[in-house]
Parts: C-alpha cells; structure tokens; sequence
C-alpha cells in the first residue's frame, strides 16, 4: 500500500526542498518502506502437549508476525477423552519472548488461555477458578481464541 507522502522537506530554512535531504534520497527511503508491504498469515499445526497424545480435528491455525509481535488465530475440536491430564495446546509458531500472555477466546467452553513467558504452549483453564481444564472436560469441544504475544 502506497504512503501518502509530503513533497517538501524544508531541513535548511530555504522555503525549498533542502539540500541535505534531496529528492531521490527521499524517493529511496520510500521506496524501501513500500517493499516491506503487508503481514502476510502463515498456517501452523498445533499440538498436544498434555502428554495423552491427542490429534486434534478441524484444525485451522494462522500468525502472522510483524517484528517481534506474533498474532495467533486457532479453531480445533477435542477428540473425546477421558483423559484427565491438564489441557495444553503445544506447537505455537515462536516462544512467547518473556511477556506473560493471554489469547482471547471467541467460541467454546469458557476458557482462559494462559501463555506464560519462554514457553511455545498455551495452558487451557477454567476462568471462575483458574484451575487447569482436563482433557476430558474438553472432549469433543470446539475452541476457537486469537491474541498476540511477544518473541524474542
């Protein structure tokens, strides 16, 4: 996307264009901040990480990532289980870069989504007590929750 730009630079107190800011170094930097265009999403797999060795179903996942910021969206359906291991979703696309996180959920089982500095897993738990979800509690649930975090 094209930047709206401003034609004169006056760096010399001339009323003109300066002398130390010229036109085609102007056109250059431009030019360069256009290149870098748009974050473009990438799609990524999520895993289990509870240790029950889940597969999770309808699974579609994004981030984009814009310097340091990642930008997570993720829709995925439990497997029933009675597993009662902790839910932990593993395979972000970064570790979370020392910020204590959390996603947002848009869709399912009321959830907080915790993130916790140097980790690339989101632990899923319940908001009224913030106690861990099971697996077992999520089975057969759908889960859609976006956010951001920040990397190293």
């Amino acid at each position: 996307m094209p930047i709206t730009r401003t034609a004169m630079i006056d760096d010399d107190g001339s009323g003109t264009t300066g002398t130390i800011l010229n036109n085609a170094w102007k056109q250059e930097l431009y030019n360069q901040i256009d290149a870098v265009g748009e974050p473009v999403p990438a799609a990524f797999t999520p895993g289990d990480g509870s240790g029950a060795a889940l597969t999770f179903s309808t699974v579609q996942c994004s981030f984009t990532k814009t310097g340091k910021r990642v930008d997570v969206w993720l829709r995925l359906t439990y497997p029933a289980t009675a597993s009662g291991a902790p839910a932990i979703i593993a395979g972000l696309p970064f570790i979370n870069g020392g910020q204590i996180a959390g996603l947002y959920q848009t869709f399912g089982i009321p959830t907080q989504f915790h993130l916790p500095p140097s980790v690339s897993q989101v632990y899923l738990l319940n908001p009224t007590n913030q106690a861990s979800h099971t697996n077992a509690t999520l089975s057969g649930a759908q889960l859609i929750f976006q956010g951001s975090y920040l990397t190293t």
